[in-house]
């Protein structure tokens, strides 16, 4: 009884203080998932009896959280994206997709394989659940609520709409290094079925159904409080589409990350419904993914502390600042090369590639499908690393890097 009153105490604890830190964050220019994992140290360092991974958790405990962090995080960045940008504003995303996505995901490959020494189904994994930028970690940099004010710079929408995008995205590749794992070798892996059903069967299905319940549910918004005696419905209803829609689309064989993002960007577009339910929807939606990062990142650095770096050595510590400070930014800065943007825009679109809770999502999710992978540890391991520089590189400058932006 004693035990399960301090956990209500530290997590109630860390849940109050949630409700100042992005306003906290702004005013000391440090990103709040910094001051987050502090918090999740400090409570390990007391024995808060939490159910605290023990290096990490197993493998379904991992996919689900990270899974449900990550489903809602993308219904609130598509629930921001308004009708004000044009069509020639997506190029940007879209060539991040098309251009930085590859560029990065070739280059992690070519480093685990030839300088981690990876074999080629753990390298094109590293390479797969690397690639998704996070939609959860990158608040500072993204666009701020639904009303898409002029302070909302190309910088925040590019980001916002990538990392809704390729949170989707990056799953056929996380696919493919699980056929090859299982297949034992490249020859015997088949690209064609890939292809035609990992890839372009499954993101046709998630974009499909995506832009079709976003349509439905839309029309609902708008047209059932018209009815007599009938009100706008609450607010939760974001949370009750997100679940929908994931669930349908990923039973009907499409990839539901892409389908809640398609479906919110949908509904957000949908200028007949009335802009104050989305606004209640987005919030609420909002609401709940702060609780949940304050969860998954207390209980990331729990395992910080209880040894998932144990494995971890120069080389490792070479990539992660590699990818982090060389290969994105490089990638990134070649998709926007042709932009008419300022250079201190495309510097912030090219640099805060962040990663996070995708990742482990991805990397769990290929764990149970197959023990093919050899070390798992030592890829959780290196993961973890990834997400971790990329919250202490990135929470460090980017509330900084954005304001002077927009100002």
């Amino acid at each position: 009884m004693k035990e399960s009153l301090l956990v209500m105490t530290a997590l109630g604890f860390a849940a109050f203080i949630m409700a100042w830190l992005p306003a906290v964050s702004r005013k000391i220019q440090i990103s709040y998932p910094i001051l987050i994992l502090l918090m999740g140290f400090g409570l390990f360092s007391l024995n808060v009896p939490l159910l605290w991974p023990d290096k990490l958790w197993s493998d379904a405990w991992i996919m689900y959280i990270s899974e449900f962090v990550v489903i809602i995080s993308l219904m609130g960045a598509g629930l921001k994206i308004g009708k004000n940008y044009r069509l020639e504003t997506w190029q940007t995303p879209l060539k991040l997709i098309c251009i930085t996505m590859p560029i990065c995901m070739g280059a992690v490959y070519l480093t685990g394989h030839y300088f981690l020494a990876l074999g080629v189904p753990a390298a094109i994994l590293l390479a797969a659940v690397l690639a998704p930028t996070d939609p959860v970690l990158a608040e500072e940099v993204q666009i701020k609520g639904t009303g898409n004010t002029n302070k909302d710079t190309h910088s925040q929408f590019a980001l916002t709409s990538e990392a809704g995008l390729n949170d989707g995205l990056a799953f056929p590749f996380t696919f493919m290094a699980v056929l090859v794992a299982q297949a034992g070798s490249w020859s015997a892996f088949n690209f064609p079925v890939w292809l035609a059903d990992h890839f372009f069967l499954k993101i046709s299905i998630g974009l499909v159904l995506g832009f079709v319940i976003g349509k439905a549910c839309g029309y609902l918004l708008e047209k059932v409080p018209q009815i007599n005696g009938l009100s706008n419905p609450y607010a939760y209803i974001g949370l009750a589409i997100t679940f929908m829609t994931y669930g349908v689309t990923e039973l009907l064989h499409g990839y539901g990350f892409l389908a809640v993002f398609i479906a919110a960007l949908t509904i957000r577009h949908e200028e007949e419904v009335g802009g104050k339910i989305k606004e209640k929807m987005h919030d609420f939606v909002q609401a709940i993914e702060h609780l949940l990062l304050v969860l998954w990142i207390i209980l990331f650095g729990g395992a910080l502390l209880n040894g998932v770096l144990s494995e971890i050595t120069w080389k490792e510590i070479l990539f992660a600042l590699g990818l982090i400070l060389i290969i994105r930014p490089f990638a990134g800065f070649l998709a926007t090369t042709k932009s008419e943007k300022s250079l201190k825009e495309r510097f912030i679109i090219s640099f805060y590639g962040i990663r996070g809770i995708g990742s482990m999502f991805y990397l769990a999710w290929a764990f149970m499908q197959t023990d093919a992978f050899g070390d798992k540890a030592y890829l959780y391991g290196l993961v973890s690393l990834v997400v971790l520089f990329s919250i202490l590189i990135h929470g460090l400058t980017a509330p900084y890097v954005v304001n002077r932006v927009q100002k």
